[in-house]
């Protein structure tokens, strides 16, 4: 790595950051805020080659995950900028790797390393696409303490105790940093670690060869305990495409089926979740017969994730209500497994995602707090209506399943 700081040059050091490069922020409710607009980042970590961007932007994802996975060299500088151009051209942003300058102290050789890359990222004309950086990688897993991670934090995003950036000059103040936690510890453990960052998630791969009864809430707990920890911050939660135990060596392979994995993502944003990350895609240990040739999981996209990307990416019908956490309300439930919220959409629109994770066999549930004089809920992608009568509707629940459902209050009468 140190061969990277042999052809650093002041020009590259005081690269202007460019004029048009995007900012990100969180608001009040922790949804991210892009260049104003409120978004529900998808993100792929990470994504396909560079010529299947448009393709998996076309479904709703809009982030990629973009950079070396340890250290930064020339050559994976020159690739990040080539892969940034390509989400840019695809209507993409990008989530940065920079998990390897986490730990890095001052007046170390890792300081200018970094405001090398950040300069060259961001005055190259891609850096339009340039949205979120990553800090540390699990950090409480790998007992890296919070305070080793404030000069990163603090130099990479000018967040934080000034203190931190011992005397250095920010290198950018407009976009947002991530660390994404090990399901490990509990509220207390990972509290500090909020003070070093902007988003705050967690790892969650439930689904394991082997496990014939995989618990398919553990991602939606996990994200609770990162909301608890994190009230200020943003809550993440990447779920699996594939990861280590979903492969063994006689090749079997074991891949979230789609009814599994729609669990997972509605019950992570009952749990507080205000970004989604599928990991693995890029594993060729999981690959389908055909996927070589696309150098990606294109078998598992089209058959599980790209349907359900669909459901809650931006241009779908829940999106609105998905960018307006601050309208939640939780509702009532008759089964104490089945949790229930609501939020507003677009206008006279109201949407109630509901989740069950106990029992063993179907129950009908009776949810309640709906808006008065609605007479039916269409149970969002099922092609059927459920019946909302005082308030209330009732419907089938197996273990593991979710609906959602969108109301329409109807007009309000002319006087």
């Amino acid at each position: 790595m140190r061969r990277a700081l042999i052809l650093l040059t002041a020009a590259a050091l005081l690269a202007p950051v460019a004029a048009t490069a995007s900012v990100t922020r969180i608001d009040g409710h922790g949804t991210v805020v892009l260049d104003g607009r409120k978004i529900f980042p998808i993100v792929l970590s990470k994504g396909p080659p560079a010529e299947g961007f448009a393709e998996v932007a076309a479904a709703g994802v809009n982030f990629v995950k973009v950079g070396p996975p340890r250290d930064w060299t020339d050559e994976g500088l020159a690739q990040a900028i080539v892969e940034n151009r390509a989400a840019a051209a695809a209507g993409l942003h990008t989530w940065i790797n920079l998990s390897s300058f986490a730990q890095m102290r001052p007046g170390r050789w890792r300081e200018p390393l970094l405001r090398h890359v950040i300069g060259m990222l961001e005055s190259d004309p891609s850096a339009t696409a340039i949205g979120m950086w990553k800090g540390a990688d699990e950090p409480w897993k790998y007992r890296m303490r919070p305070a080793s991670l404030r000069f990163a934090y603090c130099l990479a995003t000018g967040r934080g105790s000034r203190e931190w950036c011992a005397g250095r000059v920010p290198v950018d103040r407009d976009h947002l940093w991530v660390t994404v936690q090990a399901p490990r510890a509990g509220v207390w453990s990972l509290a500090p670690y909020s003070a070093v960052t902007d988003v705050h998630g967690v790892n969650s791969y439930p689904i394991a060869i082997g496990d014939p009864d995989p618990d398919l809430g553990e991602p939606g707990s996990w994200t609770n305990v990162l909301r608890l920890a994190s009230p200020r911050q943003s809550a993440w939660t990447t779920l699996q495409i594939c990861w280590t135990w979903s492969y063994d060596a006689s090749g079997a392979v074991v891949l979230p089926t789609r009814e599994q994995q729609r669990f997972m993502i509605y019950d992570a944003i009952l749990s507080g979740a205000r970004a989604l990350a599928f990991y693995g895609g890029q594993n060729p240990k999981c690959w389908g017969q055909l996927d070589a040739s696309g150098g990606w999981n294109w078998t598992y996209w089209e058959r599980v994730l790209g349907p359900l990307v669909r459901e809650i990416g931006a241009a779908s019908p829940l999106a609105p209500a998905l960018v307006n956490p601050g309208t939640t309300r939780q509702l009532p439930t008759s089964d104490r497994s089945v949790r229930a919220i609501a939020r507003r959409g677009r206008s006279g629109e109201v949407w109630v995602i509901a989740a069950r994770r106990a029992g063993e066999n179907s129950a009908a549930v009776t949810i309640g707090g709906l808006p008065p004089g609605v007479a039916s809920a269409d149970a969002y992608t099922e092609g059927r209506s459920v019946s909302v009568a005082g308030g209330s509707l009732t419907d089938g629940f197996d273990r593991w399943a979710v609906h959602v459902y969108r109301l329409t209050a109807p007009p309000a009468r002319s006087s």
